[in-house]
């Protein structure tokens, strides 16, 4: 009798050491220090013609560098594949982390607020996925909207946020990355 109560208490253990919500088993990772976004444009027929990076950084975290690299010279009435790359700068070399976002991505979602002259400018798309089919957004699609009299200025706010629980509509998570990227619309 003694064994089976202590095979039921190990099986009770194992049991609720597991992680049956597929959310990571840790989930903790130092947040990126730089985000280079990328813009790539693309004609007609979706062939890539030119590329746009713009690179924003923690200069809480990184000394010595412009908080702000780079801009997104953007066209009208154009359509743009978007992607991001993550970056550990406090350490030398630097690290891309980009990897250690991809593999926990069903508790990360990248959201993207266009700000500025006309919030309506810039319209994201076709969000990347996570495993479960719910936002990711580590790549996406941009529209910059027909064309205006004057140059429309602005920035895409970023937000990386992290879900413990893996519910990426809860109330309840950490900011990872907050920043913005500048843009300009001619």
């Amino acid at each position: 009798m003694i064994k089976l109560i202590y095979i039921l208490i190990v099986m009770f253990v194992i049991g609720c050491g597991s992680n049956p919500s597929g959310t990571p088993v840790n989930p903790e990772h130092a947040p990126p220090t730089t985000v280079v976004m990328q813009f790539i444009r693309l004609d007609s027929v979706g062939k890539a013609l030119d590329t746009f990076t713009c690179t924003v950084r923690d200069t809480a975290n990184v000394k010595g560098k412009p908080r702000v690299e780079g801009g997104l010279n953007l066209l009208t009435n154009t359509k743009y594949l978007g992607s991001l790359r993550l970056l550990d700068e406090s350490q030398i070399p630097a690290k891309d982390v980009t990897d250690e976002i991809v593999v926990e991505k069903d508790a990360h979602v990248f959201r993207y607020t266009v700000k500025g002259d006309d919030p309506n400018a810039i319209v994201i798309s076709d969000i990347e996925k996570d495993t479960k089919g719910f936002d990711f957004g580590l790549s996406f699609r941009a529209t910059t909207l027909p064309g205006k009299v004057t140059i429309l200025a602005g920035v895409i706010t970023l937000t990386l946020e992290h879900h413990d629980d893996g519910n990426k509509n809860g109330a309840t998570f950490d900011t990872d990355i907050n920043q913005d990227f500048p843009f300009v619309i001619k």
